[in-house]
């Protein structure tokens, strides 16, 4: 499959022609991309709009979603309005590929003067043309699966720069990552095992990193802490000693490379990268002092976002990687960051219609297409994100409290709660901002609510389709043949 960048585009005269090109899915190869021009009025400048100013010794992201005077919100110089009036009209994804661009460079400008490696986590989101596009940016990949492994290999990632974790990989997928010269984090006494076995079957030496649960207290949600000592990941601190041995034993088949940790996610206070990176150097001293030349120091992801929209000033990639660059530098090491969130979440809304506005008597609903199926953070960590209207809303209309709920038949399915919005008319837009990062890679097909497709907003401001909408004969596909 070609990149969106040099893929074929069916270039539109005008957004309403385009309502006349209502082509089913199934009749585009995943080769052409459906695209169309914004008119001279929208088209201008192509960069983000920073809607609120931040104090200058923090950054924020600049942001590709903004309210803009008219009261219709942008994607980067794009009415998200205008966009929604020649896709298919069911909910969908809409990212900005300028906004990925964007958030890579501020990391790649962070570790300026650092031998690095920025190993995207592909758990935040696997879309193929997401991936082609953050390793032509020069990004690594991190993997937690073997079919993870295969995507990345497809996207082209470079093997050597891509690092697989997990507590419970597979033998044949640790077979595929000692034949390809992937990175392997060590995670237990039966993963390095499976890690050996892997070695022998490739007739190949795995570069190995030991997986070390430094027992730091991220602060966040508790689903999403993995580096306290009640993680099912990583290696016990008193245990480095057995696996340090248990390298040694296998001169053939393990290389041991380095040290890696990772704290969890949405992470929002740097000193605890710091505190995390100043044990792990330690133990890179103790580990050093035993013979072993492991140069690489992996401090995981975790960076987190403003979901609230609040205007707080967060830590930058820069702040993250200031706070452990002299740690690195005082060691001579190779940074390995995994970062996900941050590089995807807030390059992406989450397009809804809404399907219309009812009340209990006690409490208030706007009732909108999409649902817990397509994006269920909310539901599973209820995580926040923001909600707000792509268009104004009528001028007789009231802001409320509502709770935004989908169609799916539970009480959990609800995108926010208690959101103060005008009661919009029904057929019109609403967005769930930030939803690049554990929404569409986490979706479902719960009550047959078929995965969207997913748009992107490129640097000339056309829109493309970078993921076909599944379909009710997709899912009919998988019992062809079979009988009963």
């Amino acid at each position: 499959m070609a990149a969106a960048s040099s893929s074929s585009h069916l270039h539109l005269q005008s957004l309403s022609f385009t309502k006349t090109l209502n082509q089913p899915p199934n009749s585009i190869t995943p080769k052409t991309l459906i695209s169309f021009k914004p008119n001279s009025k929208t088209l201008g400048k192509i960069r983000a709009v920073i809607s609120q100013k931040t104090p200058p010794a923090t950054q924020k992201f600049d942001h590709c979603f903004t309210k803009k005077e008219d009261g219709y919100l942008y994607c980067e110089n794009l009415k998200v309005q205008e966009v929604m009036e020649v896709v298919e009209k069911r909910p969908f994804y809409l990212y900005s590929k300028p906004q990925i661009t964007r958030n890579v460079e501020a990391y790649k400008d962070a570790l300026e003067g650092l031998n690095s490696i920025i190993g995207y986590a592909i758990k935040a989101n696997n879309n193929f043309m997401i991936l082609q596009h953050l390793r032509s940016l020069g990004c690594g990949a991190v993997l937690v699966s073997g079919n993870e492994l295969r995507l990345a290999l497809l996207a082209g990632f470079d093997p050597t720069r891509c690092i697989f974790n997990g507590n419970g990989k597979l033998l044949e997928d640790l077979v595929l990552a000692a034949q390809e010269g992937v990175f392997v984090n060590i995670d237990s006494e039966f993963d390095l095992d499976n890690i050996v076995s892997a070695a022998r079957i490739a007739g190949k030496k795995v570069n190995v990193l030991l997986r070390i649960n430094p027992d730091v207290d991220p602060q966040v949600h508790p689903y999403v802490a993995t580096g306290n000592k009640n993680s099912k990941f990583g290696i016990r601190n008193e245990k480095l000693q057995w696996f340090l041995d248990a390298v040694k034993s296998y001169p053939d088949e393990l290389k041991l490379v380095g040290a890696h940790c990772h704290l969890g996610s949405t992470i929002t206070k740097v000193d605890i990268f710091r505190d995390a990176a100043a044990i792990m150097v330690k133990f890179i001293d103790e580990i050093r002092a035993q013979g072993f030349d492991i140069n690489y120091l992996n401090i995981g992801g975790g960076l987190g976002i403003d979901y609230y929209h609040t205007g707080t000033v967060l830590p930058t990639p820069r702040d993250l990687i200031d706070t452990v660059r002299e740690l690195v530098l005082s060691r001579n090491l190779n940074l390995i960051i995994e970062p996900g969130r941050s590089l995807i979440a807030n390059t992406c809304c989450f397009v809804n219609r809404v399907t219309g506005v009812k009340t209990n008597g006690t409490k208030n609903f706007i009732v909108i297409d999409g649902s817990m199926a397509e994006l269920i953070r909310p539901s599973l960590y209820d995580a926040y994100q923001h909600i707000e209207l792509v268009s104004p809303p009528p001028p007789e209309s009231a802001v409320s409290t509502f709770d935004v709920v989908g169609p799916v038949c539970e009480s959990a399915d609800f995108l926010g709660k208690n959101r103060e919005l005008p009661a919009p008319a029904r057929d019109s837009g609403l967005v769930v901002h930030d939803a690049g990062a554990y929404c569409m890679s986490m979706a479902s097909t719960y009550n047959l609510k078929m995965r969207p497709p997913e748009y992107w907003v490129e640097e000339d401001g056309s829109v493309a389709k970078i993921r076909h909408g599944e379909t009710f004969e997709d899912h009919m596909r998988f019992f062809e043949g079979l009988s009963i």
